[in-house]
């Protein structure tokens, strides 16, 4: 294992670093030659570091025969790699094969998830017409939504009109993506004057960055835009700095997966693992960097509604702090740390919700600088990535 770490190392650095045809046909080379499918994995996802936001590149020797090897591959891994790289290297064959697995309502999500990510990168004509469809596939959903930031000639105004049919998170998405671009966000700040969107549920995050493009016009149909305290400001710099050092992207989203469990994942869900007290944050703007920051910095800037903590007195002298689950008539289900509790209202002495979030501060504070580097490494993956064994 120590020499795949090795091997890896190297090719990734010169992939970086180089990316020419020696330096891939290299990597073919030995892929090839490998009979471990760990090591092959590792060199194709070396690979595409290299290739990284290439385009029509052409195909090294040796490429042909191997990728003809991997779409065979019982490992859908392989296969998957083996389309992002045939399309970087402006093979026809693995374009098409993408856009009929994206179109494939039967194919796996995970397959069509990475086919839409590659067909982005490689700027697929048309693809405008095929992510309005994927909008009325919930596990599709927010991935289509987030694409209308990456493709040319996208309509904003198609987005808008959906907006009415998603749930909350979409609907965060819809406002985090059309804030992206000048042009979006002028037709985002559109709806919200015509109230399609209302101002409350527009992110104060979100709204800084609409104040930055549009200026007072924005001012003049959101409010007052939220200012953030000097000291968290300075928190959220110091943290983003710290994110620029070398041995940042270095760290392993393997190790940050286990970070996620023990800090994260006892309130919050990502890949279908943890809690359900706080935002399930698999969907969420995880991209951005600020975004992060300021949720675990500042976890009280923007709390939506349904998180602010609620606090309930109950007539037989119990305190309970959490979130609603649910409520009707007869009952309110509170969601707490240690699980649901199920209160009748006829027991409900008193009731508080604070403009709180249940996350404590500080918690960047309470671990070291490498285990947060490897969180949030393991907080921008796009995928679920394995668990360290360290």
């Amino acid at each position: 294992m120590h020499s795949v770490r090795i091997i890896l190392f190297s090719f990734l650095f010169i992939g970086k670093l180089l990316a020419d045809d020696d330096s891939i046909a290299l990597l073919i080379k030995t892929a090839q030659n490998s009979e471990s499918p760990a090591l092959r994995t590792a060199l194709l996802k070396g690979m595409i570091k290299g290739l990284e936001g290439q385009v029509n590149v052409n195909a090294p020797e040796g490429w042909k025969e191997l990728s003809a090897e991997l779409v065979k591959s019982n490992d859908p891994e392989h296969r998957a790699l083996a389309r992002e790289i045939g399309q970087i290297f402006g093979d026809a064959g693995a374009t098409q094969n993408a856009l009929s697995l994206l179109k494939n309502r039967k194919a796996k999500i995970n397959e069509r998830r990475s086919a839409l990510k590659s067909l982005i990168t490689q700027k697929q004509p048309g693809l405008e017409k095929i992510i309005h469809s994927l909008l009325n596939e919930p596990e599709m959903r927010i991935e289509a939504i987030r694409a209308f930031g990456k493709i040319a000639n996208t309509d904003a105004h198609y987005l808008i009109k959906q907006y009415p049919n998603f749930n909350t998170q979409a609907k965060r998405a819809v406002i985090e993506t059309l804030a992206t671009k000048k042009e979006s966000s002028e037709a985002l700040l559109g709806a919200i004057e015509k109230k399609k969107i209302l101002p409350e549920e527009v992110p104060a995050y979100t709204a800084r960055t609409l104040h930055a493009l549009l200026g007072e016009r924005f001012d003049k149909a959101y409010g007052k835009v939220q200012v953030q305290s000097i000291n968290k400001k300075e928190l959220i710099l110091k943290y983003s700095k710290l994110l620029d050092r070398p041995e940042a992207s270095k760290a392993d989203s393997s190790r940050g997966r286990i970070i996620f469990s023990a800090v994260c994942g006892t309130c919050h869900q990502m890949y279908g693992e943890g809690g359900m007290l706080g935002p399930d944050l698999t969907g969420s703007n995880r991209a951005n960097r600020e975004y992060i920051l300021l949720n675990i910095v500042d976890p009280n800037f923007d709390v939506p509604d349904g998180y602010k903590m609620v606090v309930l007195k109950t007539k037989n002298n119990r305190v309970l702090a959490g979130t609603i689950g649910e409520e009707d008539s007869q009952k309110v289900i509170l969601k707490t740390v240690s699980g649901k509790e199920i209160i009748p209202k006829e027991n409900i002495k008193d009731r508080q919700k604070l403009p709180l979030s249940m996350m404590p501060e500080g918690i960047l504070e309470t671990i070291p600088t490498e285990d947060f580097f490897a969180l949030i490494k393991y907080l921008q993956t796009e995928e679920q990535t394995e668990k360290s064994k360290k």
